[in-house]
């Protein structure tokens, strides 16, 4: 059988050539413009040896790094094509070599170059590993390039973490107003209609709303703050105000079924926070997530699944490395990588089976929108625990008047 090969080529002329002369040589061969493609490419259809563009959009290297985690792709030998000025050549072997990368072709290239280099690549026995579970987990730090969590808000989400008894309000307080910003959504969110308080300072709010309100509303600031000013240029269905009143929701679903469960209060901050994976997909791989979209709309499949078609890693991978860079509690980071599956976790089953219910519970009122329209299965797990979904769906008008005042302001 005739050894295939996929071109990565940004120039759409000199990918048409190069793949016409590999033909003529009796190889199969396709050609696509960027990582999003290729991944989409080698879905339908695998390949023995990737030629990648160094230049082509997100770049060689960090494409490579993206097409490696996933476990359809990531032994598929990659010949990185370089750059012809000799100076950028060596910095760009420098950096690929870093990253265990070794086979390169000096651009522009001869057929006869081109062949010798697949020829050599396939006939080596040189076979690049998969990923281990901590190689994963750095690439995904490395290639969504996690956003940093401003001291002030690190320190005000583990305030707000302990018992309403134990949050020292004080401190709250202080701790805003090393934030202006923050604390004047705060303050707007506090004055809206749904919450009706008229004072001006943030002890007063603290005495008029309570302890558990003012933590729904300072910790729904904090995460919201975090990603306002983000961008993507992702085509497609979802965006960032609709996947945030789904995550809203369930955060208040959340503080529903767990009432009388979590002396820590974690509930609703990992409500907000179970699907934040899927905002750094939309502004750290755009492209990427376009095509995971269209996956969606054209084949009527879970996001997550088409997640790890196209990424090989999904959301809630990336969602509990962030809580873990964010260094928030363990059953945080647990139940943000397990909610759709919670049967299957080790630890903190329960608490990502609360997440699981709620999640279910708020696409059934179809508030906000997050990727997909479907509503999952029952984990069977998460049915054990005896938590209904009715429960939390009669406060749909509540949940609804909340969200229009926290994201409203």
């Amino acid at each position: 059988m005739a050894a295939s090969v996929l071109i990565v080529e940004r120039n759409e002329k000199i990918g048409a050539l190069v793949v016409g002369q590999l033909r003529e040589k009796g190889y199969e061969a396709a050609d696509v413009r960027h990582g999003a493609e290729a991944a989409v490419a080698l879905r339908n259809k695998g390949c023995d040896v990737i030629l990648l563009d160094n230049q082509i959009p997100m770049g060689g290297i960090k494409t490579a790094r993206v097409l490696r985690l996933h476990p359809k792709f990531s032994t598929i030998p990659i010949i990185l094509g370089l750059p012809t000025n000799k100076e950028e050549a060596r910095n760009v072997i420098a950096e690929a070599q870093q990253h265990d990368m070794t086979n390169f072709l000096i651009k522009p290239f001869t057929l006869a170059t081109l062949q010798k280099r697949v020829n050599d690549v396939l006939d080596s026995e040189e076979t690049p590993e998969a990923p281990t579970f901590q190689d994963i987990r750095d690439e995904i730090r490395f290639l969504t390039n996690l956003p940093v969590m401003p001291a002030a808000h690190s320190k005000l989400l583990n305030l707000l973490s302990k018992s309403d008894a134990e949050v020292d309000m004080n401190q709250v307080s202080r701790t805003l107003e090393m934030d202006p910003a923050l604390s004047a959504r705060v303050m707007r969110t506090c004055h809206s209609g749904y919450f009706g308080f008229q004072g001006s300072l943030m002890k007063q709010a603290v005495a008029f709303l309570g302890v558990a309100v003012i933590r729904k509303i300072v910790q729904s600031s904090v995460i919201y703050e975090m990603f306002k000013d983000e961008k993507s240029d992702a085509e497609g269905g979802l965006n960032m105000e609709d996947l945030w009143r789904h995550s809203l929701a369930v955060g208040m679903a959340m503080e529903i079924i767990g009432k009388k469960e979590d002396k820590k209060k974690t509930h609703f901050i990992l409500g907000v926070l179970h699907d934040i994976g899927k905002a750094v997909f939309l502004f750290r791989f755009a492209d990427h997530y376009g095509k995971v979209q269209e996956m969606v709309a054209e084949e009527n499949v879970p996001i997550i699944e088409a997640e790890r078609e196209i990424l090989g890693i999904t959301h809630a991978d990336c969602g509990a490395e962030l809580a873990v860079h964010w260094d928030l509690p363990a059953e945080v980071r647990t139940a943000i990588g397990a909610h759709h599956a919670p049967g299957s976790s080790n630890q903190h089953k329960r608490l990502a089976a609360m997440v699981h219910i709620s999640d279910i519970a708020v696409r059934t009122m179809k508030i906000g929108f997050a990727g997909d329209d479907l509503i999952p299965a029952m984990d069977p797990y998460a049915q054990r625990l005896q938590k209904s979904v009715e429960e939390i769906t009669k406060n749909k008008d509540d949940f609804l008047s909340q969200i229009e005042s926290m994201i409203g302001t």
